[in-house]
């Protein structure tokens, strides 16, 4: 893929435990995610979705280590930066310019001694902008997605979850990125606010205010609507990923069909539905099992899938999928 944003190669990045042990929360992802549009990172709870968020945007903290790979941005040219060797002080400019984290509990993002309108002004100042005109388009962001004026003079103690987290979501868009990642952006929030939120990103996407929004969900359904490219997530690997309408039309890797199977049917009634769930439990990445990540849930695993991790396969430019039902078809 030539029109990418961001790409990694062989990134891992695991959380230290006592005694020596490390869950491998990514561990060995290669992934382009294409520039424009909404992007979907899709799987079950402790697949390694917020990880990876997180970390492309080199939001890397203990108990999180980086312990391989390299990150590549690509804004401005066709010349890629690799992360790791901008100096602290340029990446840490680019953040909320070019690259942005809407994380999913809001309470960590905001400075609890601080109203947030004077956060908003350290921000703007921060990066060399009129605090008093950030603070407008804050206001203004603010009604779009039902939050009265007033908050902007409160502490974040002061609002419900759900005002902290659409409050979060305007500050992470105020300076309008060109990358924004959305770790579960509407799950601390009522059904008509999900929508509002939901509508208030993609709209930013849609006037070409924020280049690239990755949203990261289990969400399916939600994603299915909203997005133009999925990427599937399973056991700490990037195991399918490519255009929604690829992967909904033909799913390649037995995770992402099973997966695709737990929607219910859209229009049909709760008694008619048939909702297949995935049998077993998702890898333990302390000790993931040997070969593909998958094989122990898998009805099509064989002999190789218990002992050799599978290659990933492009089988169109943008297309690929890590299964060793598509290598052993290649090598035919």
């Amino acid at each position: 893929m030539k029109d990418y944003i961001i790409r990694t190669e062989n990134l891992k990045l695991y959380y230290i435990l006592p005694k020596g042990i490390y869950v491998k929360a990514v561990d060995g992802v290669n992934i382009e995610i294409p520039r424009r549009g909404v992007i979907g990172l899709v799987g079950e709870s402790g697949s390694g979705k917020t990880t990876l968020g997180e970390g492309i945007l080199y939001l890397i903290e203990p108990p999180m280590v980086k312990v391989g790979g390299r990150i590549f941005y690509k804004f401005y040219s066709e010349k890629e930066i690799d992360v790791e060797k901008m100096p602290l002080e340029e990446l840490e400019k680019m953040r909320g310019v070019n690259i942005a984290l809407i994380p999913q509990y809001a309470m960590n993002a905001l400075n609890p001694a601080m109203k947030i309108g004077t956060f908003i002004k350290d921000v703007a100042k921060y990066h060399g902008e009129d605090p008093h005109k950030i603070l407008e388009i804050a206001i203004e962001r603010f009604k779009m997605l039902g939050l009265p004026e007033d908050a902007i003079n409160r502490y974040p103690h002061e609002l419900s979850g759900g005002m902290r987290q659409r409050a979060v979501t305007v500050i992470s868009t105020l300076l309008n990125p060109k990358f924004v990642v959305a770790d579960e952006p509407v799950s601390n929030l009522d059904v008509v606010h999900q929508q509002v939120v939901i509508d208030f990103l993609t709209d930013l996407v849609n006037k070409g205010i924020i280049e690239t929004l990755m949203i990261i969900t289990h969400d399916l359904p939600l994603i299915l609507e909203k997005s133009r490219y999925l990427i599937l997530m399973y056991g700490g690997h990037i195991v399918e990923s490519g255009s929604r309408d690829d992967l909904w039309s033909e799913p390649l890797h037995p995770y992402t069909k099973t997966f695709l199977e737990a929607i219910p049917p859209i229009g049909a009634r709760i008694e008619e539905k048939k909702i297949r769930g995935i049998p077993g439990n998702p890898p333990d990445l302390r000790f993931p099992p040997p070969g593909c990540r998958f094989h122990p849930r898998c009805p099509y695993a064989m002999d190789i899938c218990r002992r050799e991790e599978p290659l990933e396969v492009e089988i169109k430019p943008g297309r690929k999928v890590k299964c060793w039902l598509y290598v052993n078809i290649k090598k035919r």
